[in-house]
């Protein structure tokens, strides 16, 4: 029977980046691991949840603040599609506003998305860290972005570095980094990395007791 999308990311979010890492190693599934420039906001806080896309675009030369509010209303739209556990990836290339906020992040957060991993620019900080909601940023601008910024497409393929997101993808985001998982592979690295979590459970208890890590090793096959 197949894992509830509720349910699977609720498990995923008891694991760690690495040991999520581990199980697509093992299970010879390439490590989508996004550009380690990603920062982010809440360093002690993991997010996991299902990508939901966004493709945004710089506006030059910037139009004036009534064409760009009918430019960005799209974009606005796009919060009400959001529904629970979705992870919104938000890409901008070459442009100097900020592309996420305060604002958008409490309209995000009150649909149930658990967090942004941003390619673009982060404004609003104190804002966002008040209310306790996770982004992974690539830089920060205080500029807004009416006139200068608008909304290509959303819940289509972005690319983030030299990876690919597609909606629907599983992705684990923490201080150790950002992994995304194929949705046709999500269940099975669930289950293999709920494995390698139960084995180097046992590992530690038994190296923090003075066991040999290779003696745990060959024991538990996980280190």
């Amino acid at each position: 029977m197949a894992i509830s999308r509720k349910e699977m990311c609720s498990r995923y979010r008891q694991l760690w980046v690495p040991v999520v890492c581990d199980a697509m190693y093992q299970l010879g599934i390439p490590e989508l691991v996004l550009p380690s420039w990603l920062r982010p906001l809440i360093p002690d806080q993991r997010i996991a949840g299902i990508a939901f896309t966004v493709l945004g675009r710089g506006i030059n030369p910037p139009v004036d603040w009534d064409e760009g509010v009918d430019r960005i209303s799209s974009y606005l739209r796009v919060f009400e599609r959001l529904q629970p556990d979705d992870l919104m990836v938000s890409v901008t290339t070459e442009s100097h506003v900020g592309h996420f906020g305060e604002l958008t992040g409490n309209a995000a957060k009150a649909r149930g998305c658990v967090g942004v991993i941003l390619d673009g620019n982060l404004r609003d900080v104190e804002g966002l860290r008040d209310i306790g909601f996770q982004v992974f940023y690539r830089d920060v601008s205080p500029l807004n972005g009416i006139g200068r910024w608008e909304m290509l497409d959303a819940q289509i393929p972005v690319e983030v570095g030299d990876i690919t997101v597609h909606p629907g993808d599983l992705i684990v985001a923490e201080f150790d980094g950002v992994v995304v998982v194929p949705a046709a592979d999500a269940e099975r690295v669930l289950i293999k990395a709920e494995e390698i979590a139960g084995a180097e459970s046992k590992v530690r208890g038994e190296v923090s007791t003075g066991t040999s890590p290779m003696n745990s090793f060959e024991r538990h096959g996980h280190i």
